[in-house]
């Protein structure tokens, strides 16, 4: 088919997805949210794309795109630093559930990981820098995704946010699942999809399928060097 991509799975004992932007279609979503706060709290209509640059800028001092120190920089940036960390966060909070109830699985993901499940003998993991409670919220009924699949039950381990010292692009999310099965580097396949979680799969020597997407079209040509295996959409892959 044209412009599909083979991967031969029979050679991996070790399959790891990352979620946001992988398997939830979700970095936009987030990036709404902080657009709808910016607009709410400091009155200025942001471009998603720039507030996508300025987290880029940052995320690699923080722990997580949500925590004080992201909000705090928003804070300064828009706002002057004249809101207070918990005016920020009750906005969020108010925003967050409306945000996370249409966040979708991306087209064609769910297919394949029942198709790896189904065919193929190895260990399966996530390796994510969301929270456990939001990967806790994804795999229930209240979700859109956890509607067509339940992550805790399809995993045989999970690893976030919460699990590790250092996020992403530290390569320490994707090392712990690789020594918990001993499995060697050249036998793990890991799907990402940003430059940040390329960057650390690579990290520990496992095989990398970049999935592109308008999120990460500024950092693409770096992602194709560094990505073993590159697609457009999860129906372009065959298995």
């Amino acid at each position: 088919m044209k412009g599909t991509t083979q991967i031969d799975l029979s050679k991996y004992k070790l399959i790891v997805f990352d979620f946001d932007g992988v398997i939830a279609d979700s970095l936009r979503s987030y990036r709404e949210l902080d657009q709808q706060l910016i607009q709410t709290l400091y009155g200025i209509r942001e471009n998603v794309q720039e507030i996508i640059k300025f987290r880029d800028k940052i995320k690699n001092k923080t722990k997580s795109d949500y925590d004080d120190e992201y909000y705090m920089a928003l804070n300064e940036k828009y706002g002057g630093g004249k809101k207070s960390l918990a005016e920020i966060y009750a906005k969020i909070f108010e925003i967050l559930p409306t945000i996370r109830s249409q966040i979708k699985p991306k087209v064609g993901v769910i297919q394949v990981m029942k198709e790896i499940r189904e065919k193929h003998n190895c260990k399966i993991g996530l390796a994510t820098s969301s929270e456990r409670s939001e990967i806790n919220f994804f795999s229930s009924n209240n979700s859109l995704i956890g509607r067509e699949i339940n992550l805790n039950e399809y995993f045989d381990r999970i690893v976030t946010l919460d699990d590790v010292r250092m996020p992403k692009p530290d390569p320490e999310v994707y090392q712990k699942l690789i020594d918990f099965y001993a499995v060697p580097t050249e036998k793990v396949l890991v799907f990402e999809d940003s430059l940040l979680g390329i960057t650390a799969a690579k990290a520990t020597g496992a095989a990398v399928v970049a999935i592109e997407d308008t999120h990460n079209r500024q950092d693409l040509n770096q992602i194709k060097n560094l990505a073993d295996f590159c697609i457009t959409k999860w129906d372009k892959l065959v298995l």
